[in-house]
Formats: structure tokens, sequence, C-alpha cells
């Protein structure tokens, strides 16, 4: 078993070299903005931070395999063969790095039997780190300040929703109306990439339901945080936790992430739900 507890720093020099990269894209006066085969954005700040986080990676750990969203062609009969692994998505949230708003991220976990035991989510514009491991519990540190231990929050007579700014607030509205009864008031705080994991592991928010896809590299670091603060991130269809690596396709299903595991997910439950369906 690897020690968590040492990969820390090291995860937090690489993020911060790749954040300098991203950043030197992002604060150039224009950058050229290409389309991958899934239709998504890519520019050189992701393709840069890819790179980077690879070879850090690498010398880190040079036994462990990586599955990055820049760098995903491999089989499922290759990764069949990874009980350990790194997932990584370099830079999560490539529209809102277009758009300028600073909402992006970088998220690296690690993978252990189909499960994320370590996620770090790096926000480059802040230099604010997260990170969470079942061995160390959950963490937030800021440039200059120590290390704080964060904890998600029970839930009380207001539901905070996180959500997208781009897309899903009318799905969601239509979802939370199974719910309405359990709250005085419902009220939404809307944050683009993986931030909406920090709001929930950090005790800002309640509730994240995801009803339209995303992949494993998008999820993975903000499940591991979330479940070391004290929360949960379930399928949406079994309401079993999220797994990852055992299917071809690396599309998650719908899902919810809840900050207090007590949160009534079965009122919402999606039977026959993928988010698979819609791509």
């Amino acid at each position: 078993m690897l020690d968590h507890a040492g990969l820390i720093e090291p995860l937090l020099a690489i993020c911060h070299q790749a954040a300098n990269a991203i950043l030197d894209v992002y604060r150039s006066p224009d950058f050229k903005i290409q389309t991958k085969s899934d239709h998504s954005p890519v520019t050189a700040a992701d393709l840069r931070a890819h790179e980077i986080i690879h070879e850090g990676l690498l010398k880190l750990t040079p036994e462990l395999p990586q599955l990055s969203e820049e760098a995903a062609d491999i089989s499922l009969d290759t990764r069949q063969q990874w009980p350990l692994f790194w997932c990584i998505d370099p830079l999560d949230g490539t529209k809102e790095f277009i758009h300028r708003n600073g909402e992006f991220t970088i998220n690296i976990a690690l993978i252990e039997n189909h499960e994320p035991v370590l996620g770090m989510i790096y926000i480059p514009l802040s230099g604010t780190a997260y990170w969470g491991s079942r061995q160390l519990g959950a963490f937030k540190r800021e440039p200059g300040k120590e290390a704080t231990h964060i904890r998600s929050r029970i839930l009380s007579e207001t539901l905070i929703v996180a959500e997208s700014r781009r897309h899903g607030q009318q799905a969601n509205a239509a979802l939370l109306k199974q719910v309405q009864n359990q709250f005085r008031h419902i009220d939404s705080l809307h944050a683009g990439s993986a931030l909406k994991f920090c709001l929930l592991a950090e005790g800002y928010a309640d509730f994240y339901p995801r009803l339209f896809p995303t992949s494993e590299w998008d999820t993975a670091a903000g499940q591991a945080l979330l479940e070391a603060a004290g929360g949960r991130l379930v399928n949406a269809e079994t309401l079993q936790p999220l797994r990852y690596n055992e299917r071809e396709s690396l599309v998650n299903p719908a899902f919810f992430a809840a900050a207090d595991p007590l949160f009534p997910v079965e009122l919402l439950q999606q039977p026959g739900h993928s988010s698979a369906a819609q791509l």
C-alpha cells in the first residue's frame, strides 16, 4: 500500500508546475482552441499540463500507469491489468478556461481496485489545493497558509445545491421537486469544473446532482475528496458508489454527490437512467 502522506507534497509541486503552464496560456492575449473527436474543446494549456503531470507522476511513482483525459485511448484489456493507477484531468473546466472566469481545476486521483482512494483538486488561478484520502482525511491549503482539515456538513432546513454554470439547471429543478417538502428552502450555488465537489467537502453546499455526461477523470478526485470529508457520491440508478476502470467506456453514469450520507437519495433514484445514453 502506498503511503498517502508522502505523496501530498510531491503532488502539490506537480500541480503548481502544471498550474503555471496553464496560466501562461490563460493570460496570453489569444490562444487557439481545437475540437477533439468527442466535440469537446482542447487548448495548449490542457496539453502542456498533461505533459507536466505525466512526467511528474512518472518520476514520483514510475511503477504506476496513468489514465489522463489527454491520453485516454487505452483498451480495457490493458486497463484491466491495473490494480493501482493515476486518473488525471490536466485541466477540468476547459470551457470555463476559454471564458476566462477562473473556475477550472487540475484533478489527480489514485485509483485502487476500482475505487478512488486519494484525490487532489488544485485551482490554478488561486493556488488553493484540496485533497482527500482514506488514510489521511480531507484538507484544504491556501497559498502561504497551513493545511486545514475540512469536513462536509450535515443537513439542515436549507438545502444548498451545487450546480453547473452551463447545463442541467432545468433537469435539477425537476429532480428536486421530489424532496422539496423535506426542506424549508432550496438555494443554489453555481460553479464550474470540480469546484462543486470542493463546495460540498468544505461545508458550503449539500448536494450536487449530475444527470448529464461526465468522464471518470472528472469525478475520481472529487469523489475521493468528498468521501474523505464525510460525504458520498453514488450512481443515480444503483445508489452505490461510483467505480472506475470497469468498462470499455469511460463515461460515468448519472450520479448524486451528497455532503451528508443521510441525504435521502433514494427519493431521487433514477431507475434505468444512463448519462451515456445522452451522448
